[in-house]
C-alpha cells in the first residue's frame, strides 16, 4: 500500500506540472513495458453532498504501458426510468404510450482517444456497456428513435450524462488524464470510474475505481427521515404547511 501511494502521488505530480498535449494515436510502445498495461486512479474516492454544493470536478489519472487507444467511464447505480407521451384529446392532455427502461446508469460520462467505431467490435463494445446508445439497448427489448432521443435529452438536462465529457489528455507517452465535470445535481451513491485500453481492436488493459457521494449536515437528516420514517415525514410536512399557512395569514391579513 506504502508503495502503491507513493506511485499515485508522484504520478500526479507530473501530470499537474507537465505540459499538456493533446490525446493523438500513437503506434510506438514506451521504452520500458511494465507487467500491467494500464495504471490509473482519481483524484477523490469520497464526494460530499452539503446545502451549498455546486457540483465538483473529478480528475482521473494514470499511465499506459503498451500502446493502444483509451476510454474513460464514469457509471452510477442502476436506476428503472418510465417516459410517457401525452396527446391532447376532446380537450385534455392524455397518456397515450409510454416506455420502460431498466437497468440504466443514472450517471454515465464517456470520453474516449479515438471514436468507439474506431476502437472494438459492435459486439465488444456492447457487452461492455459502452455508448449511450448500446445501454439503453440493453435496457429494453427494441430501440425506439422517439423515445431513446427523449430519455438521452431529459438526462444530459440535469447533466447526469455526457457523452463525451471532453478530452483525454497524454503527458508524452504514456501519462494521461481526464476531466470530469459532475452537476450540483450529482445523486448520492456508488459510482465507478472505468479506464479501457484497446489496440488493435482488442481489450488489453482496464481498471474500476469505486467512487461514493453522500449527504450530509440537515439535508442529510431530511433525506433520512423521509426514508427511514416516511409516515411521520409526511405527518410533520404537513403540520409545517398547515402552521407556516396560519402565521402567514396573521401577518398580512388586513381586518
Amino acid at each position: 500500500m506504502m508503495y502503491r501511494n507513493a506511485f499515485v502521488f508522484i504520478l500526479a505530480l507530473l501530470i499537474f506540472f507537465s505540459a499538456p498535449v493533446r490525446a493523438q494515436e500513437d503506434t510506438t510502445a514506451p521504452a520500458v513495458t511494465l507487467n500491467n498495461p494500464l495504471v490509473a486512479d482519481i483524484s477523490q474516492n469520497t464526494i460530499e453532498i452539503r446545502s451549498d454544493f455546486n457540483g465538483t470536478q473529478l480528475l482521473v489519472f494514470g499511465a499506459r504501458n503498451v500502446a493502444g487507444d483509451l476510454v474513460v467511464v464514469l457509471r452510477g447505480q442502476e436506476m428503472n426510468a418510465t417516459l410517457r407521451r401525452k396527446e391532447r384529446i376532446a380537450g385534455m392532455w392524455m397518456h397515450v404510450d409510454q416506455r420502460k427502461y431498466a437497468g440504466l446508469p443514472v450517471v454515465y460520462a464517456l470520453a474516449s482517444t479515438k471514436p468507439l467505431s474506431q476502437l472494438a467490435p459492435p459486439k465488444t463494445l456492447q457487452s461492455l456497456g459502452l455508448g449511450e446508445g448500446r445501454i439503453i439497448q440493453a435496457s429494453t427489448n427494441a430501440s425506439d428513435d422517439v423515445f431513446d432521443k427523449a430519455l438521452v435529452g431529459a438526462l444530459e438536462r440535469k447533466g447526469w450524462w455526457k457523452s463525451p465529457f471532453g478530452t483525454i489528455t497524454y503527458f508524452g507517452e504514456s501519462l494521461f488524464k481526464a476531466r470530469i465535470n459532475l452537476p450540483d445535481s450529482l445523486p448520492s451513491g456508488n459510482y465507478t470510474a472505468e479506464v479501457y485500453l484497446f489496440n488493435r481492436g482488442k481489450l488489453v488493459g482496464f481498471q474500476t475505481i469505486p467512487l461514493a457521494s453522500y449527504k450530509i449536515g440537515f439535508d442529510a437528516a431530511v433525506a433520512g427521515a423521509a426514508r427511514n420514517n416516511g409516515l411521520f415525514y409526511g405527518l410533520g410536512a404537513i403540520l409545517m404547511a398547515l402552521l407556516g399557512g396560519g402565521l402567514a395569514h396573521r401577518l398580512f391579513h388586513r381586518p
